[in-house]
């Protein structure tokens, strides 16, 4: 049985940096602003909407480097922790009312 020590898990995850995007190249910062980020919530994204001079098609790769090393990793870490923390089971104990 897993238990989960509610306090400590707070303060680990108060101490626990901002997280804060790579630094990024113009390129790659303007695909991740205009497209990924309004995709990612759900926004179309139409190609009229884009400057086609404002990246390289290297920056696509380094967007989907950027993908796979930072979102995944941790989309894939907070999958595992949620996951931990659905399946563990309450704890009953004893409350004194007064």
């Amino acid at each position: 049985m897993i238990q989960v020590n509610i306090a400590g898990l707070v303060a680990a995850l108060k101490n626990e940096p901002p997280f804060a995007l790579p630094k990024m190249n113009e390129g790659t910062s303007y695909l991740y602003n205009r497209v990924y980020s309004r995709m990612a919530n759900d926004e179309i994204v139409y190609l009229s909407d884009l400057d086609f001079s404002a990246f390289e098609a290297d920056d696509i790769t380094s967007l989907s480097s950027l993908y796979d090393d930072v979102f995944e990793r941790n989309n894939h870490q907070a999958i595992t922790i949620t996951n931990a923390l659905h399946n563990t089971a309450p704890v009953c104990k004893a409350v004194a009312y007064i």
